[in-house]
């Protein structure tokens, strides 16, 4: 299960503000591999983390600096020891 306490989708930030990306990854067996993303409406990557993980919860916490007027799509993919993944896809802007 993938939480992302913040940000919430569709939050709009100001140009220059840092957009800190908080959310907790849980298993019922053993976490294996987190990828974090956060690309722009031009495709240029803000966030781009690999993460391997055993265990069952991991806390993510990335941040990055806003440009303006750009939307940005942050996406979390996890996947556990048996190769069943959840992704969690949500959608911020910046003016």
């Amino acid at each position: 299960m993938i939480t992302i306490q913040s940000p919430v989708e569709n939050q709009v930030f100001s140009a220059g503000q840092t957009i800190t990306i908080r959310a907790t990854v849980t298993d019922n067996e053993s976490l294996h591999m987190i990828h974090v993303i956060a690309i722009d409406n031009t495709g240029g990557h803000w966030v781009h983390s690999e993460d391997h993980v055993d265990g069952k919860s991991f806390e993510i916490v990335k941040a990055f600096v806003t440009n303006a007027g750009k939307n940005y799509t942050i996406s979390i993919d996890a996947t556990d020891h048996d190769e069943n993944t959840a992704t969690k896809q949500i959608n911020v802007s910046s003016n």
